[in-house]
Protein backbone atom coordinates (compact mmCIF):
# COMPACT_ATOMS: atom_id res chain seq x y z
CA UNK A 1 0.00 0.00 0.00
CA UNK A 2 1.59 3.50 -0.91
CA UNK A 3 0.26 6.73 0.14
CA UNK A 4 0.85 10.30 -0.36
CA UNK A 5 3.27 11.48 2.16
CA UNK A 6 2.75 14.99 3.72
CA UNK A 7 -0.68 15.39 4.71
CA UNK A 8 -2.97 13.33 7.06
CA UNK A 9 -4.93 10.30 5.56
CA UNK A 10 -8.56 9.94 5.54
CA UNK A 11 -9.55 6.20 6.17
CA UNK A 12 -13.12 5.88 6.75
CA UNK A 13 -14.73 2.46 8.43
CA UNK A 14 -17.86 1.18 6.93
CA UNK A 15 -19.97 -1.56 7.45
CA UNK A 16 -20.91 -3.74 4.48
CA UNK A 17 -24.77 -4.32 4.08
CA UNK A 18 -25.59 -1.29 6.33
CA UNK A 19 -28.15 -0.54 6.68
CA UNK A 20 -28.84 -1.95 3.66
CA UNK A 21 -26.50 -3.28 0.41
CA UNK A 22 -27.82 -0.56 -1.85
CA UNK A 23 -27.13 1.96 0.56
CA UNK A 24 -23.40 0.20 1.91
CA UNK A 25 -22.51 0.09 -2.17
CA UNK A 26 -23.37 4.04 -2.97
CA UNK A 27 -21.67 5.19 0.36
CA UNK A 28 -18.53 2.84 -0.75
CA UNK A 29 -18.85 4.81 -4.19
CA UNK A 30 -19.33 8.18 -2.18
CA UNK A 31 -16.49 7.22 -0.36
CA UNK A 32 -13.79 6.71 -2.81
CA UNK A 33 -14.28 10.54 -3.68
CA UNK A 34 -12.59 11.77 -0.26
CA UNK A 35 -10.83 9.08 0.94
CA UNK A 36 -7.61 7.68 0.87
CA UNK A 37 -7.95 3.75 2.12
CA UNK A 38 -11.61 2.58 2.97
CA UNK A 39 -12.06 0.04 5.87
CA UNK A 40 -14.84 -2.59 4.42
CA UNK A 41 -15.95 -4.50 8.01
CA UNK A 42 -17.82 -7.90 7.59
CA UNK A 43 -20.05 -8.36 10.29
CA UNK A 44 -19.75 -10.67 12.73
CA UNK A 45 -21.87 -12.29 15.75
CA UNK A 46 -18.90 -11.59 18.27
CA UNK A 47 -16.81 -8.42 17.23
CA UNK A 48 -14.74 -8.10 19.99
CA UNK A 49 -13.18 -4.56 19.51
CA UNK A 50 -16.43 -3.34 18.04
CA UNK A 51 -18.43 -0.63 20.32
CA UNK A 52 -21.99 -1.10 20.80
CA UNK A 53 -22.83 1.41 17.58
CA UNK A 54 -21.10 -0.95 15.55
CA UNK A 55 -21.74 -4.45 16.93
CA UNK A 56 -25.77 -3.78 17.03
CA UNK A 57 -25.29 -2.57 13.47
CA UNK A 58 -23.59 -5.98 12.46
CA UNK A 59 -26.42 -7.51 14.26
CA UNK A 60 -28.97 -5.70 11.83
CA UNK A 61 -26.70 -7.40 8.70
CA UNK A 62 -26.38 -10.29 10.03
CA UNK A 63 -30.38 -11.19 10.22
CA UNK A 64 -30.63 -11.11 7.01
CA UNK A 65 -29.30 -13.91 4.74
CA UNK A 66 -25.41 -13.28 4.34
CA UNK A 67 -22.03 -14.85 4.23
CA UNK A 68 -18.43 -13.92 2.67
CA UNK A 69 -18.87 -14.63 -1.07
CA UNK A 70 -22.07 -11.37 -0.50
CA UNK A 71 -19.02 -9.60 0.42
CA UNK A 72 -16.67 -10.49 -2.22
CA UNK A 73 -19.36 -10.07 -5.38
CA UNK A 74 -20.60 -6.82 -4.35
CA UNK A 75 -17.12 -5.31 -4.10
CA UNK A 76 -16.16 -7.10 -7.22
CA UNK A 77 -19.21 -5.33 -8.85
CA UNK A 78 -17.16 -1.50 -8.13
CA UNK A 79 -14.66 0.39 -9.56
CA UNK A 80 -11.59 1.39 -7.25
CA UNK A 81 -10.25 4.51 -6.84
CA UNK A 82 -8.33 3.70 -3.74
CA UNK A 83 -7.50 0.98 -1.76
CA UNK A 84 -10.03 -1.54 0.03
CA UNK A 85 -8.75 -3.02 3.58
CA UNK A 86 -11.04 -5.50 4.64
CA UNK A 87 -11.82 -5.79 8.06
CA UNK A 88 -12.95 -9.44 9.91
CA UNK A 89 -12.27 -11.50 13.13
CA UNK A 90 -10.32 -14.58 12.57
CA UNK A 91 -13.22 -17.13 12.84
CA UNK A 92 -15.56 -16.43 9.77
CA UNK A 93 -12.12 -16.67 7.70
CA UNK A 94 -10.78 -19.85 9.13
CA UNK A 95 -14.10 -21.16 8.70
CA UNK A 96 -13.99 -19.68 5.22
CA UNK A 97 -10.48 -21.29 4.53
CA UNK A 98 -7.40 -19.00 5.08
CA UNK A 99 -6.13 -19.54 1.38
CA UNK A 100 -9.82 -18.96 -0.05
CA UNK A 101 -10.34 -16.14 1.67
CA UNK A 102 -6.87 -14.43 0.50
CA UNK A 103 -6.92 -15.66 -2.91
CA UNK A 104 -10.03 -14.20 -3.35
CA UNK A 105 -9.21 -11.19 -1.81
CA UNK A 106 -6.21 -10.74 -4.03
CA UNK A 107 -8.71 -11.44 -7.35
CA UNK A 108 -10.83 -8.48 -6.16
CA UNK A 109 -7.28 -6.39 -5.50
CA UNK A 110 -8.13 -5.92 -2.20
CA UNK A 111 -4.72 -4.18 -0.47
CA UNK A 112 -4.81 -5.00 3.56
CA UNK A 113 -6.39 -7.24 5.85
CA UNK A 114 -7.02 -6.22 9.04
CA UNK A 115 -8.28 -8.99 12.26
CA UNK A 116 -8.44 -7.61 15.20
CA UNK A 117 -8.55 -10.62 17.89
CA UNK A 118 -5.10 -12.00 16.25
CA UNK A 119 -2.78 -11.47 18.13
CA UNK A 120 0.74 -10.37 16.48
CA UNK A 121 2.27 -13.53 18.33
CA UNK A 122 0.21 -15.55 16.64
CA UNK A 123 0.22 -13.96 13.33
CA UNK A 124 2.68 -15.34 11.44
CA UNK A 125 0.44 -18.15 9.23
CA UNK A 126 -2.21 -15.62 8.57
CA UNK A 127 0.69 -12.78 7.60
CA UNK A 128 2.00 -15.19 5.01
CA UNK A 129 -0.54 -16.34 3.54
CA UNK A 130 -1.84 -12.40 3.20
CA UNK A 131 1.76 -11.76 1.85
CA UNK A 132 1.37 -14.68 -0.84
CA UNK A 133 -1.35 -12.85 -2.40
CA UNK A 134 0.06 -9.15 -2.07
CA UNK A 135 -1.88 -8.38 1.03
CA UNK A 136 -0.85 -5.94 3.70
CA UNK A 137 -1.13 -7.49 7.19
CA UNK A 138 -2.56 -4.46 9.50
CA UNK A 139 -0.96 -4.74 12.91
CA UNK A 140 -2.62 -3.66 16.17
CA UNK A 141 -0.64 -1.39 18.68
CA UNK A 142 -2.15 0.19 21.89
CA UNK A 143 -1.20 2.72 24.23
CA UNK A 144 -0.15 0.22 26.66
CA UNK A 145 2.14 -2.23 24.14
CA UNK A 146 5.06 -2.57 26.09
CA UNK A 147 8.25 -1.06 24.14
CA UNK A 148 10.00 -4.37 23.06
CA UNK A 149 6.62 -5.67 21.49
CA UNK A 150 6.29 -2.02 19.91
CA UNK A 151 9.66 -2.61 18.37
CA UNK A 152 8.95 -6.08 16.98
CA UNK A 153 5.32 -4.89 15.74
CA UNK A 154 6.85 -1.95 14.47
CA UNK A 155 9.70 -3.34 12.38
CA UNK A 156 7.27 -6.45 11.12
CA UNK A 157 4.80 -4.15 10.23
CA UNK A 158 3.19 -3.36 6.39
CA UNK A 159 0.81 -1.08 4.83
CA UNK A 160 -0.27 0.89 8.12
CA UNK A 161 -0.04 0.35 12.01
CA UNK A 162 -3.73 0.74 13.64
CA UNK A 163 -2.87 2.90 16.30
CA UNK A 164 -5.44 2.22 18.71
CA UNK A 165 -6.43 5.68 20.73
CA UNK A 166 -8.63 4.18 23.63
CA UNK A 167 -8.49 1.53 26.19
CA UNK A 168 -11.54 0.06 25.28
CA UNK A 169 -13.61 -0.41 21.92
CA UNK A 170 -14.71 1.47 19.29
CA UNK A 171 -16.19 4.44 19.42
CA UNK A 172 -14.77 5.24 22.86
CA UNK A 173 -13.99 8.50 24.21
CA UNK A 174 -10.45 9.28 23.64
CA UNK A 175 -8.72 10.10 27.33
CA UNK A 176 -4.73 10.88 26.47
CA UNK A 177 -3.59 13.05 23.93
CA UNK A 178 -0.22 13.44 25.59
CA UNK A 179 0.32 9.30 25.41
CA UNK A 180 -1.01 8.94 21.93
CA UNK A 181 1.70 11.55 21.02
CA UNK A 182 4.12 9.58 22.94
CA UNK A 183 3.56 5.90 21.42
CA UNK A 184 3.15 7.69 17.85
CA UNK A 185 7.03 8.97 18.48
CA UNK A 186 8.04 5.32 19.76
CA UNK A 187 6.54 3.96 16.88
CA UNK A 188 8.39 6.09 14.51
CA UNK A 189 11.14 5.19 16.09
CA UNK A 190 11.25 2.00 14.35
CA UNK A 191 9.31 2.18 10.76
CA UNK A 192 8.30 4.53 8.38
CA UNK A 193 5.15 2.73 7.95
CA UNK A 194 2.20 5.18 7.95
CA UNK A 195 0.63 5.46 11.38
CA UNK A 196 -3.37 5.30 11.68
CA UNK A 197 -5.13 6.45 14.54
CA UNK A 198 -8.62 4.89 15.29
CA UNK A 199 -11.20 4.05 17.84
CA UNK A 200 -11.72 7.52 18.71
CA UNK A 201 -11.89 9.78 15.96
CA UNK A 202 -15.42 11.54 14.79
CA UNK A 203 -14.44 14.69 14.05
CA UNK A 204 -11.84 16.56 11.80
CA UNK A 205 -11.28 18.58 15.26
CA UNK A 206 -10.37 15.43 16.92
CA UNK A 207 -7.67 14.85 14.56
CA UNK A 208 -5.61 18.08 15.43
CA UNK A 209 -3.27 17.26 18.24
CA UNK A 210 -2.18 14.55 16.22
CA UNK A 211 -1.69 15.78 12.88
CA UNK A 212 2.11 16.32 13.32
CA UNK A 213 2.97 12.87 14.28
CA UNK A 214 -0.09 10.31 13.30
CA UNK A 215 -0.58 9.82 9.20
CA UNK A 216 -4.11 8.71 9.02
CA UNK A 217 -7.28 8.81 11.04
CA UNK A 218 -9.90 5.80 10.91
CA UNK A 219 -13.51 7.17 11.44
CA UNK A 220 -15.98 4.54 12.13
CA UNK A 221 -18.59 4.86 14.68
CA UNK A 222 -19.55 8.32 13.46
CA UNK A 223 -20.27 7.12 10.41
CA UNK A 224 -22.76 4.26 11.67
CA UNK A 225 -24.43 6.82 13.75
CA UNK A 226 -25.34 9.22 11.35
CA UNK A 227 -26.58 6.37 8.71
CA UNK A 228 -29.23 6.40 11.12
CA UNK A 229 -30.08 9.90 11.07
CA UNK A 230 -32.56 11.70 8.55
CA UNK A 231 -30.47 13.29 5.17
CA UNK A 232 -28.26 10.66 6.55
CA UNK A 233 -26.04 10.37 2.63
CA UNK A 234 -25.57 14.22 3.21
CA UNK A 235 -24.52 14.10 6.84
CA UNK A 236 -21.80 11.40 5.98
CA UNK A 237 -20.63 13.41 2.88
CA UNK A 238 -20.24 16.47 4.66
CA UNK A 239 -18.18 14.34 7.40
CA UNK A 240 -16.12 12.88 4.19
CA UNK A 241 -15.35 16.15 3.26
CA UNK A 242 -14.75 18.14 6.34
CA UNK A 243 -11.74 15.27 6.58
CA UNK A 244 -10.68 15.98 2.32
CA UNK A 245 -10.27 19.74 3.14
CA UNK A 246 -8.17 19.01 6.32
CA UNK A 247 -6.39 16.97 4.78
CA UNK A 248 -5.28 19.25 2.06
Amino acid sequence: MKFQKGRPLFFPYLLFGYPSREYFLDLLELAQEYSDCIEVGIPFSDPVADGPVIATAAQQVLQQPFDLDNVFSAIQKRKRKVPIALMSYANPIWNYGLENFCKACQELEVQALIVPDVPFEEAELWRDAASSRKLSWISFISLFTKADRLRQISEASQGFIYLVSVAGVTGSKISSADLIRVKAAEIRQHTQTPIALGFGIRSLQDTIPYQDVIDGFIVGTRIIELINEEDSMGKIENLFKGFSKGAN
